[in-house]
């Protein structure tokens, strides 16, 4: 029976992962929903505003304010101690709808005074910036009390009904259905969230405290959000300049993003840096060359390919995170604010570059220009940060040190065994098979009768539906490569140290 159970496809398995826990499934779905129409439309902030002449879109404002806030939360981290308060999420809540009314207010003409008007919608966007920062991180700490696993599981299913409730969002009047799913989207976020949390947090292997140990700043992954961040505000210039950025690219786009982290990251288990700098930076930089080339900035193509690149790259930033959270022991707030706060740094650079470029260019020369030459750094930029390092040391949130099997086999054993509930003997098993002892061996170890040890591996070998030992194997070897060293790069990081 317990075979019969175990032994699922991929797509079954997240099936039945979303099952277990359906509130976070509604909680991260409305809070993708919003983040698309808050950060991939403009209904919310449109035009421009005016510095030196120049037009940027407003939009813009949106950007700065979540990356000074999440700056704010990454310099105080370690003050912050309330996000296991009851109030924190309804305070959370309670930001974002007072501050979306604010912005409402400003935009139906409500309020005539000009230098009112203004302050009201500098308090609407602080008031949304940190509503929305603080969501994100409480989603990161959340994901990482529950493993990589399962939140590339739960990413890539909140995905796909994102991007279908979008696709139904369309069909409604402009800007009103915009706005009306921008009130209701943070009352089922916050109600299903609330829900997620009591049932995640009530186990005690899953329960999350802050660690203590000291913090590095990740430099690498700050370079890498920063360019992800940029990809994203040329899209945003882009629009501003070349006409209104098609929904149904967006609807592509997450589509097509969910289909590729399903397939790379949860069927063929590639490992972090190859998903990151080998298909993530690729893609977008050959959706801006395609814009480029054909003279169209928002072609459907293009524009399709670079949606598609960015949000892949956040679907699989989100389970590295994840990872680092749990068994790296780094403490949420840091890992979720400071790649963060490049990601929206990146956004208002790429935003602010791009409509000033475009402006400045002579006509019909800019687009061409921007837009190849764009693709071009994306492509150095996988180059540059493309190493094996990033694996073994977290992207820099862990502290360097060189290659270990023996270490990374065992957390890789304990990945497997958090994310497919093993219990502590069947871990202890599982880790001296995978080290290469035999059953008799494992035996005489643990004190136990050979026979106790075949009825645990059959037990291990029906939970991750594997066949032998052999398999078992494989399986925890092709996890181990997921954050160490590929083969072909070992003999050059022991040539570094």
């Amino acid at each position: 029976m317990e075979r019969a159970r175990y032994r699922q496809s991929d797509l079954r398995r997240m099936v039945l992962g979303v099952r277990a826990i359906p509130s976070l499934f509604i909680a991260l779905t409305s809070y993708k929903l919003l983040a698309v129409l808050l950060f991939m439309e403009t209904f919310l902030l449109p035009g421009t505003f005016d510095v030196g002449g120049l037009a940027f879109p407003t939009c813009t404002l949106l950007f700065l304010a979540c990356a000074l806030v999440c700056l704010a939360f990454a310099i105080l981290f370690r003050r912050l101690t309330f996000h296991d308060r009851g109030w924190y999420l309804g305070l959370l809540t309670a930001c974002l709808l007072l501050g979306l009314f604010l912005l409402l207010l400003r935009e139906l003409g409500g309020i005539g005074n000009t230098a009112l008007a203004a302050a009201c919608r500098g308090l609407g966007i602080t008031l949304v910036a940190m509503g929305l920062i603080g969501a994100h991180i409480e989603e990161a700490r959340i994901m990482g009390a529950l493993g990589m696993t399962h939140t590339l599981t739960f990413g890539v299913s909140a995905a796909f009904a994102a991007s279908l409730l979008y696709l139904a969002l369309t069909l409604l009047p402009m800007p009103q259905g915009r706005w009306a799913a921008a009130f209701v989207l943070p009352l089922v976020f916050a109600a299903s969230f609330w829900r997620a949390q009591q049932e995640v947090y009530r186990s005690p292997r899953t329960r999350y405290e802050e660690p203590e140990a000291k913090v590095l700043v990740p430099y690498r992954f700050i370079a890498t959000s920063v360019a992800q961040g940029i990809a994203a505000g040329l899209l945003v210039a882009l629009a501003c300049a070349g006409g209104q950025f098609s929904p149904a690219w967006n609807v592509a786009g997450y589509l097509l993003a969910a289909v590729l982290t399903l397939a790379t990251m949860l069927m063929c288990k590639l490992d972090f840096n190859r998903s990151v700098y080998q298909i993530g930076f690729p893609l977008v930089g050959l959706g801006l060359l395609c814009a480029g080339i054909a003279g169209a900035p928002l072609g459907a193509p293009g524009a399709v390919m670079q949606v598609t690149g960015f949000l892949y790259l956040d679907l699989v930033l989100w389970g590295l995170g994840s990872y680092l959270i749990k068994n790296c022991r780094q403490p949420a707030t840091w890992v979720a604010a400071c790649p963060t706060t490049s990601l929206m740094a990146g956004r208002t650079l790429g935003a602010v570059l791009g409509a000033a470029l475009l402006q400045l260019l002579p006509a019909g020369f800019g687009w061409n220009t921007l837009l190849c030459a764009s693709a071009f750094c994306f492509v150095m930029a996988a180059l540059l940060l493309s190493n094996a390092a990033n694996l073994r040391t977290g992207w820099g949130f862990v502290r360097p040190g060189g290659p270990d099997d023996g270490a990374n086999a065992h957390r890789a054993c304990q990945i497997v065994a958090e994310d497919f509930s093993l219990t502590q003997r069947e871990f202890e098993v599982l880790r001296r098979i995978v080290e290469g002892e035999s059953r008799a061996d494992v035996a005489e170890a643990l004190f136990i009768a050979p026979n106790t040890v075949k009825t645990h591996l059959h037990s291990i070998y029906a939970k991750l539906d594997v066949h032998n030992v052999r398999d078992l194997r494989a399986y925890v070897n092709n996890r181990r490569r997921s954050f160490s060293p590929s083969s072909e790069n070992e003999e050059i990081l022991e040539n570094d140290a």
